[in-house]
């Protein structure tokens, strides 16, 4: 057997498979540091996400995704392409953690005691648990740097400045506009990332088809985000409308001021009836080139950093 094989058979292993018991420890470990190195390499394509989600139908500030990253360097700096990182970072890392920590147990538990669930009838009910049970925690986190990509203002701003300003003219509720669609689209997006993944992965060891395994993190990134993308873009509007610093997000703060004291659905029908139905897909393709690799670094990351514990466990014990 080569080298090359040697180490391809040795970190090869899916740790996100029915009966795997991997340590919470190591899950949660692994899960924060795959989230925090996906975040750092993404971050440009999130801020020009972001801005074209946020932008106002009859607002042509930015149009296509090179222009807009040429926009924002020009007017604001390099920096800003970086703006929010991070309370973002923090939120990565956090989500990361619990999201595959929580995945680790509910996976053990569902296997102890729901045998008889198929591998990905389990990965989708997992997935979608372990995204809920992270959203509470982090979701603050990303409200804060919803406003701070948002923010066309060259002044780089302090996160306390916002988390002032927030608690101060909009109380604790502030920090959770959205939290219940939000809630939803993250167990959603989980779920599809988890069970496709997964489902991905045993079709291509049942039917010899390698390439189809190599590519289901690819394919789960980018079917998770178009299913719940419409859901992301209203979320990303309710988390500044009530903003006083809406003036800042925006070249027609009137029009944001209008979706106040409107729910998730008014907001929605309101968008596709005054914006067009695109309105909801804004920034979609910015979006699918951010998923994929977001996706494909997070999932590879973990596997690998669970391998690597668990090799030098091992070897520990044998010393």
């Amino acid at each position: 057997m080569s080298s090359h094989e040697s180490w391809q058979n040795r970190f090869s292993s899916d740790h996100l498979r029915k009966g795997q018991d991997v340590p919470g420890a190591m899950a949660v470990i692994a899960g924060s540091v795959s989230g925090l190195l996906a975040r750092t390499v993404t971050a440009p394509l999130d801020t020009v996400k972001i801005r074209h989600q946020l932008q106002l139908g009859h607002e042509k500030k930015y149009i296509k995704i090179i222009s807009t990253f040429k926009t924002i360097v020009r007017e604001e700096g390099v920096r800003a392409l970086w703006k929010g990182n991070v309370p973002a970072s923090m939120m990565y890392v956090l989500y990361g953690s619990l999201q595959f920590g929580s995945y680790a147990w509910l996976n053990k538990m569902s296997n102890e005691y729901y045998p008889n669930i198929s591998p990905q009838i389990n990965s989708v009910l997992v997935g979608g648990l372990a995204g809920m049970s992270s959203m509470m925690a982090i979701y603050p986190f990303d409200v804060l740097r919803t406003r701070f990509i948002a923010n066309r203002n060259t002044r780089l701003v302090k996160m306390a400045e916002i988390v002032k300003n927030i608690q101060r003219t909009e109380g604790p509720i502030g920090f959770f506009r959205g939290y219940i669609w939000s809630t939803l689209t993250i167990s959603l997006s989980a779920a599809v990332t988890f069970g496709t993944y997964e489902t991905l992965n045993i079709y291509s060891e049942t039917s010899g088809i390698s390439w189809l395994g190599s590519s289901s993190s690819t394919v789960a990134g980018l079917l998770s985000k178009t299913i719940t993308f419409p859901l992301d873009t209203v979320r990303r509007r309710i988390q500044i409308i009530y903003s006083q610093d809406i003036s800042s997000y925006t070249a027609d703060p009137g029009a944001y001021k209008i979706y106040r004291d409107s729910n998730f659905l008014s907001i929605a029908l309101r968008m596709a009836r005054h914006e067009g139905i695109s309105s909801l897909y804004k920034g979609l393709s910015m979006a699918l080139c951010k998923s994929t690799p977001t996706t494909m670094i997070s999932l590879w990351v973990f596997e690998h950093a669970i391998d690597i514990m668990q090799h030098q466990k091992q070897d520990q014990t044998l010393m």
